[in-house]
């Protein structure tokens, strides 16, 4: 979820944010409560691209252990950002972004397991959805 929303994911995120580097800007949250690790991700377009980069990512363990994780060359991408947010989010159109959502879902011939990176959704995806 955005981090806006952070709060609703109670004290657990509170603890691990003690944990990460100084002056690290993160934009999404990310609570696996089973695995007991909460990741903060830095995503510097979140609220510009329709496809937001999955940047840095620091993930703290329930011990208090950070491990920071840097994105590849060709970086994973979130798809359905509305729903990191609520309806009301004021950082972007959050009826358009549903409504690309449901453009490129009924696309054919779309690999959904190669989708997550940049390079395949920008050369295969978007030239359709540009039409």
């Amino acid at each position: 979820m955005h981090r806006q929303y952070e709060h609703l994911l109670g004290p657990a995120v509170d603890e691990a944010k003690q944990h990460l580097p100084p002056d690290f800007e993160y934009t999404v949250v990310k609570h696996q409560a089973r695995a007991g690790r909460i990741s903060f991700i830095h995503s510097p377009d979140f609220d510009t691209a329709p496809e937001p980069i999955v940047g840095l990512v620091v993930t703290v363990s329930a011990n208090g252990t950070a491990r920071i994780r840097y994105p590849p060359d060709d970086p994973f991408i979130y798809h359905h950002k509305w729903l990191f947010v609520s309806d009301d989010y004021p950082g972007f159109d959050v009826v358009e972004s549903k409504a690309r959502s449901c453009a490129w879902a009924v696309l054919p011939d779309v690999d959904r397991m190669r989708i997550g990176r940049m390079s395949y959704w920008q050369k295969t995806v978007v030239p359709h959805l540009e039409k």
